[in-house]
């Protein structure tokens, strides 16, 4: 994030500027930049465009288009890093449903978010706003949005190639689709790690060692807290 960007953020933090004040200097700044940066800054970093409740609004919108396509495309959502084709379960306790794709993305959103927050207090930040944790955070989880989109349409076009006999094991196919799709999966998982981390970045105001030991901290009690919790009834 550019120095003038960072100046804004916290100027919003500290109370000096309105969040709509925010969004039309943030806009400005913006327009200097090339088209394919401003794009590229926008797919990792969105969060210096849209914050506060604004980013809160769209990130709850994000969470139930993931639930409603999660049905469609038949995946779960156990933790904070993961999208898991259900053909994979056997025997699963519960079905592929709203409420219950609802539920396993609440618990990632909840439990990342509070393990930012605490991370931020541990480090003595100041200016902290709690709606800047819990919108940035629902709101970066849009990478895993891409992918159960493009899960879905695999699931109508060819429902085939998404079904695995798990008492066969995991076969390895070198099908050129295949390829693409594990490439896909890979790019939207590294992706969501980058918008996990732009997203603690600017809710905290963290820099150098401290925003990477609170980025990997977090990460790491979060996948182990929020899959058994996201999981709980299977």
């Amino acid at each position: 994030m550019n120095t003038e960007n960072e100046k804004l953020r916290n100027m919003l933090k500290e109370g000096k500027i309105t969040e709509n004040d925010f969004q039309l200097l943030s806009t400005a700044l913006d327009k200097r930049k090339p088209c394919i940066s401003r794009l590229f800054t926008l797919a990792i970093n969105p969060f210096q465009k849209i914050a506060g409740w604004y980013a809160l609004f769209a990130g709850i919108l994000v969470i139930c288009c993931m639930s409603y396509l999660g049905v469609i495309a038949k995946v779960y959502f156990p933790g904070i890093l993961a999208v898991l084709n259900a053909s994979t379960v056997k025997n699963p306790a519960v079905p592929i449903n709203f409420s219950w794709g609802m539920y396993q993305n609440f618990v990632s959103w909840i439990i990342l978010s509070i393990l930012f927050i605490i991370t931020a207090k541990i480090f003595k930040q100041r200016q902290v706003r709690l709606i800047d944790f819990f919108g940035t955070v629902a709101l970066s989880r849009f990478p895993f949005l891409v992918l159960v989109v493009f899960i879905s349409i695999i699931r109508v076009v060819n429902p085939a190639f998404m079904e695995i006999d798990i008492t066969k094991g995991f076969p390895i196919h070198s099908s050129l689709s295949m390829v693409a799709f594990s490439f896909v999966v890979i790019l939207c998982a590294a992706w969501q790690l980058t918008t996990y981390f732009y997203a603690l970045k600017e809710s905290s105001g963290l820099t150098g060692k401290k925003l990477w030991i609170s980025f990997i901290v977090a990460i790491i009690l979060g996948d182990i807290i929020s899959s058994p919790l996201a999981m709980i009834f299977f």
